[in-house]
């Protein structure tokens, strides 16, 4: 279910990405992120929300929220989801620079309406053997 990149001293300080390993794009994407966390040592935790043991227990969340957009939780329980989470998730892991444009304030409607589309077709990239995902 959980995949950690971090050592028991830092999991309680480590923030968790909530990410849907069923997306191939996503899953990509996180592979690139852990290997990253990992080398740079970044406190970064990681759990696949299609995976059949994940629960939403304790989260406070349902799984079709955390199946509609990307969602980070801090070491102290806030949630940043969508474009703020991948703003966080960068800045994270030492690259803010790179997300840094789609935080402007005359860019940010803009990538974050592209985040949303992005969103509404990402379950139509699913694997088709992921019956907990939303279709």
């Amino acid at each position: 279910m959980s995949e950690t990149n971090t050592s028991p001293s830092k999991a309680s300080s480590a923030y968790t990405l909530y990410y849907d390993g069923a997306c191939p794009l996503c899953r990509k994407e996180v592979n690139w992120l852990k290997k990253r966390s990992h080398r740079k040592g970044y406190p970064l935790r990681f759990t696949d929300i299609s995976d059949p043991t994940f629960t939403t227990d304790n989260l406070g969340k349902t799984l079709p929220q955390l199946m509609a957009e990307l969602h980070l939780r801090t070491p102290d329980g806030r949630w940043y989801t969508a474009m703020p989470a991948t703003r966080r998730i960068y800045r994270l892991i030492g690259l803010g620079w790179l997300m840094a444009p789609t935080g402007w304030p005359l860019l940010r409607p803009l990538f974050d309406r592209l985040y949303a589309g992005f969103a509404r077709i990402r379950p139509r990239l699913q694997k088709p053997d992921c019956d907990r995902c939303i279709r």
